[in-house]
């Protein structure tokens, strides 16, 4: 199945990957419903290694927040979604308060799908122990995001860090309608199959809070989506001798399996977004940017901020 391009970041995905009443070790799963918002928050959280290897991803917390309002455009949505995320991102931390926050919104800028981080670092109210960097990407600057943010983190020494990311999802319905924390840090590019030197606790020697929203989806998922949705009509249908009863028998695993024959190596490579994704990403930046000013008003105790580009620093 890992050879099939099913790409995601979220930590849920992995988790779905089991059938609902297989109890993993190491894993603990949490859900709660907000039926005013029609969203469901998950909590996954991978608490060894054994859990670690199950999932694929590094011990810790991860948070997703999932409605398929999230990405509109009316203010008092957005307003609710920002509590919301607000009050996941405090619980996440607890009481701890910091004097100095860097944030970093990655990605590219001039690619919608991928311009998230540097959508929310825009609306981001710096000062006060808040820093914000927008380090764009390798084919901008000739240089690592790792590089750059390492450098900015050696310079202001924040106590910690939130990178935002634009990611992927191996669910087309999770597409621009998610949003996930981790206190993991992320790996820069990973859900669309580009990976980059991490940025997380171990590599920055701070605390590296996650936020992203899936923006992407592979042809892949595409593709296996429609043969699942295939089949289970089929199934519907009188004639056991057709397609559908041939595959019956089969685990989801060797279904994946067979349905990577049908893909080209065109297809594996290719990601889709909504055709209104510039709006879809300016709605989702203003929740998140929301949030984060006001984590930062209530827990950020310093003097003063400065912002920090590709281009060079604005005090």
């Amino acid at each position: 199945m890992d050879n099939l391009g099913l790409y995601t970041d979220l930590a849920l995905e992995e988790r779905e990957r089991f059938e609902e009443d297989v109890e993993i070790s190491g894993v603990r799963v949490c859900e709660k419903e907000e039926n005013t918002l029609h969203m469901v928050t998950t909590t996954v959280e991978i608490v060894n290694k054994n859990g670690e290897k199950a999932m694929g991803k590094p011990k810790g917390k991860y948070v997703t927040m999932e409605s398929r309002w999230l990405k509109e455009s009316e203010e008092t949505l957005q307003e609710a979604f920002s509590k919301q995320l607000y009050e996941n991102l405090t619980e996440m931390l607890g009481e701890k308060t910091i004097e100095k926050l860097l944030i970093v919104g990655l990605g590219n800028a001039n690619a919608t799908p991928d311009a998230l981080g540097p959508r929310v670092i825009e609306k981001i109210k710096t000062g006060n122990g808040v820093f914000c960097l927008a380090p764009g990407v390798l084919a901008q600057t000739g240089m690592e995001t790792y590089d750059i943010v390492k450098g900015v983190v050696k310079e202001v020494e924040p106590d910690m860090i939130f990178a935002v990311d634009s990611l992927a999802s191996r669910n087309l319905r999770r597409v621009t309608t998610t949003i996930q924390l981790a206190d993991t840090g992320i790996i820069p590019g990973s859900g669309v199959g580009n990976h980059r030197k991490g940025l997380n606790q171990e590599s920055l020697h701070r605390k590296v809070i996650a936020v992203g929203v899936p923006m992407v989806v592979s042809g892949a998922t595409i593709v296996n989506d429609t043969m699942e949705r295939l089949l289970s009509i089929l199934k519907t249908m009188p004639n056991k001798e057709h397609f559908a009863g041939i595959l019956e028998g089969y685990s989801k695993e060797e279904k994946y399996r067979l349905f990577e024959e049908l893909l080209s190596e065109e297809t594996e490579q290719t990601f889709v977004t909504p055709k209104d994704v510039d709006e879809i990403v300016e709605n989702l930046s203003i929740v998140i940017a929301r949030a984060i000013n006001q984590f930062c008003k209530e827990r950020v105790i310093c003097q003063k901020g400065e912002t920090y580009t590709i281009e060079g620093k604005e005090k």
